[in-house]
């Protein structure tokens, strides 16, 4: 995976376009309690009260408060924070769920491929953002790792199904062959053949489950139906809309929040697509001619 990775840094400029931005945003992310910390103290940055409402930025307050007597800046450090986990929370759990069951369903074949397979399909056509929503209208006081564990369970199937259809390509593969043949147990055809082969697949997989379930946090927090203990980026929106930032000419409270998540989606966008013309030298041939 590793070599992978290095290949896509040095042909790829997309890929370390989105590599940079992303790291970027991680590690302010981390450092966000050190940068916040010294403004609000060990105060909840959700909880509102702590100052008097729509201060202008000075030195105390860089970005001023909001209309929660909250600090601006604390806000966004700490909805990028949280927006980062839960996303990328939900999209390791549903890559790793994705891996097992794709894999077992599509190497083991028969009864056991027309179990999963029905059930990876069913939980596909059944709609997600509506249960997604009376889930956020019954708990409203979800923490972050149930919210992503939510979120996770919904999203897995597509990569299940990916996977599934990589696998049942691979399994036929002479390599593949020959490991059974020599008595190797399926678990470890599994884990030592197939899968460091569909290394790179699994990677964009795991990107576009982060992308999926940050996109339905912000949906569900831009409507006013996620948990209210913990500030994302998506309440943020919700908060700006609710307070009339366009009337009071604050726009900059709305932008704000709505320009990191672009940012997020387009370093994610560009690791996937660096990715894919590594993989695919005939789409890197198109993209450099144009």
């Amino acid at each position: 995976m590793l070599s992978f990775l290095k290949s896509c840094w040095r042909t790829s400029g997309k890929f370390r376009f989105g590599v940079i931005v992303l790291a970027f945003l991680v590690v302010l992310a981390i450092a966000a309690p050190l940068i916040y910390r010294p403004i609000v103290g060990d105060v909840n940055p959700a909880r509102p009260g702590a100052f008097a409402r729509w201060m202008p930025p000075s030195s105390d307050h860089p970005l001023g408060t909001d209309g929660h007597g909250r600090d601006l800046l604390t806000d966004y450090l700490a909805g990028l924070r949280t927006t980062l986990q839960i996303g990328f929370l939900a999209g390791a759990v549903a890559s790793a769920v994705g891996i097992i069951i794709g894999f077992f369903s599509a190497y083991k074949g028969g009864w056991v491929d027309s179990v999963l397979l029905t059930f990876t399909n069913m939980l596909i056509v059944i709609p997600s953002y509506p249960i997604l929503v009376a889930i956020a209208l019954v708990t409203p006081e979800l923490g972050i790792t149930a919210m992503a564990l939510i979120l996770a369970f919904f999203s897995w199937a597509y990569s299940a199904r990916t996977i599934r259809a990589q696998v049942m390509t691979m399994k036929e593969r002479p390599y593949v062959e020959l490991a059974k043949v020599s008595g190797q147990k399926d678990v470890a055809i599994i884990f030592t053949e197939i899968l460091p082969n569909l290394t790179p697949y699994l990677l964009m997989g795991f990107a576009f489950a982060v992308v999926g379930a940050m996109v339905s946090e912000v949906g569900l927090e831009a409507i006013g139906l996620g948990p209210s203990n913990i500030i994302t980026l998506g309440l943020m929106i919700n908060f700006a809309n609710g307070w009339g930032v366009y009337s009071m000419g604050r726009l900059e409270v709305l932008l704000i929040p709505v320009g990191a998540l672009i940012l997020i989606f387009v370093a994610i966008t560009m690791i996937n697509r660096g990715m894919e013309e590594y993989l695919n030298p005939r789409l890197q041939k198109v993209t450099t001619e144009k």
